[in-house]
C-alpha cells in the first residue's frame, strides 16, 4: 500500500471519513465520495497556485502540477504509474464536482462536504 505523507490528511481528515461512513452508502459510493473530496481539495491547491478557478483547469495543467508537486516527489512510491493514475482520478473528479456546483449554483471552490455527500446520496437514490 502506498504510504503517503501525513500532510495528505489535510485533503481528507479522519473526521470527514467518519462523516462519509455515516451515510451507510455502499462501499463503492463512499469510496467515490472520498475520491471526490480529496480531489476537490487537491484541485483547490492547484487552482490557487495557478491563479485560476477549478472550473478553468485543463487536464494538462493538472498533470503538470502533479509532476512538480514536491510532496509527491518526496515519496519514493509515487512513481510514474501512480502519477498517471492520480492524474486521471483528479481529472475524472471534475465531472461530479462540476455537476454538484452547477446543481447548487456555486463555484466548485465554494462547495462543502455536506453538498458533496448529498449529491452522491441523491445519485444512489436515483438508481434504486
Amino acid at each position: 500500500m502506498l504510504n503517503l505523507p501525513d500532510s495528505f490528511d489535510r485533503f481528507l481528515t479522519p473526521e470527514e471519513c467518519a462523516q462519509i461512513d455515516q451515510t451507510l452508502l455502499p462501499a463503492r459510493d463512499r469510496f467515490s465520495i472520498r475520491i471526490a473530496v480529496y480531489s476537490w481539495r487537491y484541485l483547490q491547491e492547484v487552482s490557487q497556485g495557478l491563479g485560476i478557478g477549478i472550473a478553468e483547469l485543463q487536464p494538462q495543467q493538472i498533470e503538470d502540477w502533479l509532476r512538480q508537486d514536491s510532496s509527491l516527489q518526496a515519496n519514493e512510491l509515487a512513481d510514474e504509474s501512480f502519477m498517471d493514475l492520480f492524474g486521471r482520478l483528479l481529472i475524472s473528479s471534475l465531472v461530479p464536482l462540476h455537476k454538484i456546483a452547477q446543481q447548487d449554483s456555486v463555484e466548485i471552490e465554494a462547495l462543502t462536504l455536506p453538498q458533496i455527500i448529498s449529491w452522491f446520496e441523491n445519485q444512489v437514490k436515483a438508481t434504486l
